[in-house]
């Protein structure tokens, strides 16, 4: 009899313990158990629409049994992808990004693609580090928000030859295929809105300072309208944020207001900022609307939730992020035109609510006057 078998259990249950792992299984090992060829087995787990549902359902199962992992950096060697996608986005403190991000990736990863993300919280120097890491990490294509990047940015990816799109704007002077809003046209039209609400009085909340076009643009909107009605905004009457918070927004309505208190409506290039002035109009017991109309820009949740409802423009995030999702892949693969092509500005549709009313004061005394007359 062998010695090894009067071993107590204990001994043998360590040796057992000891012995190596069995190796990962492989694609060949998954092929030869479900009894189909090795390019069968490939096309079930990539491109499962195309297998027959008794062939795909076998591949499966064996995957399964066998605990089948596929070597993304096999495949990534064997077709020169790796499969990932980069994207850099301001701030997830913003939901108007989450909610973009969210669904880049859901429309990513149901073409079997894998989201690599980072925030750079408006840091032109930071955002930089990250496209870089990214690239050497080899990633088929990158998400950007903006169309002002820093110096290097730009000619780093052209250098990789790396596939990219841009987010929430509608145009790029850099040539990027862009998927967003016109932000400049969507704030005219508010500005339009408060002006037909007897509104000469203006100031903006904005957070023109950091790199942020789509801020500037904002800006750039309220100041086309009021110019077309001879009304020009003092430059005092524009606070500048260091980032747009709630907290900036308290503090930004504070200084306006008490260095300007004639003006009637504020115009805030985000919601957080827009929830930040109406909370602190309340404790300084302003009314708004009826003192002061304040308006946001996204129509986030939190929007449609403050005291009164924010009045703001809608930024179709979901959409944005999927189409980028869309777009970047076909640039990736090489699709047809028709998936690379240019595509026309996103809608941003003025949401009213209970944060705007006409002005107070002369000025619609005088309309109310007219209109009783009439």
């Amino acid at each position: 009899m062998d010695k090894t078998d009067k071993k107590p259990p204990s001994q043998r249950k360590a040796q057992a313990d000891a012995s190596p792992a069995p190796a990962r299984a492989k694609l060949e090992h998954v092929a030869r158990l479900a009894k189909v060829s090795l390019a069968t087995a490939s096309r079930a787990i990539n491109q499962p629409e195309i297998v027959r549902p008794e062939i795909r359902e076998r591949v499966l199962h064996a995957v399964e049994m066998l605990d089948y992992t596929p070597d993304r950096m096999a495949k990534a060697l064997s077709s020169g992808r790796t499969h990932t996608v980069g994207a850099v986005v301001p701030t997830l403190g913003n939901a108007i990004f989450a909610d973009g991000v969210e669904a880049l990736e859901a429309r990513l990863g149901a073409r079997g693609y894998t989201l690599i993300l980072s925030h750079s919280q408006y840091d032109p120097a930071r955002e930089f580090r990250q496209i870089r890491g990214m690239l050497e990490y080899g990633v088929d294509g990158l998400v950007l928000v903006g169309d002002t990047f820093a110096p290097d940015s730009l000619p780093l990816i052209r250098h990789h030859r790396t596939p990219l799109v841009t987010t929430y704007v509608c145009a790029s002077r850099q040539g990027i295929p862009a998927i967003g809003i016109d932000n400049r046209q969507a704030t005219h039209r508010m500005a339009r809105y408060l002006l037909e609400l007897g509104h000469r009085e203006f100031a903006v909340i904005a957070n023109t300072g950091l790199p942020n076009d789509r801020s500037q643009a904002r800006l750039d909107g309220l100041l086309d309208a009021i110019a077309e009605e001879g009304i020009r905004l003092p430059p005092d009457r524009i606070f500048e944020a260091p980032l747009p918070s709630i907290a900036a927004g308290r503090e930004a309505f504070r200084r306006l207001r008490a260095a300007h208190p004639g003006v009637t409506a504020f115009l805030c290039t985000t919601d957080a900022m827009a929830v930040g002035a109406v909370a602190e109009a309340r404790r300084e017991g302003i009314r708004v609307p009826e003192d002061v109309s304040i308006t946001g820009f996204d129509d986030v949740e939190i929007a449609a939730e403050t005291d009164p409802p924010l009045t703001t423009v809608k930024v179709p995030a979901a959409e944005i992020g999927a189409i980028a999702a869309d777009r970047l892949i076909g640039i990736i693969e090489g699709g047809p035109a028709a998936t690379i092509a240019p595509i026309a500005p996103l809608e941003a549709a003025l949401v009213v609510r209970g944060s705007t009313g006409p002005v107070a004061g002369p000025v619609a005394r005088k309309r109310r006057t007219r209109a009783a007359a009439a």
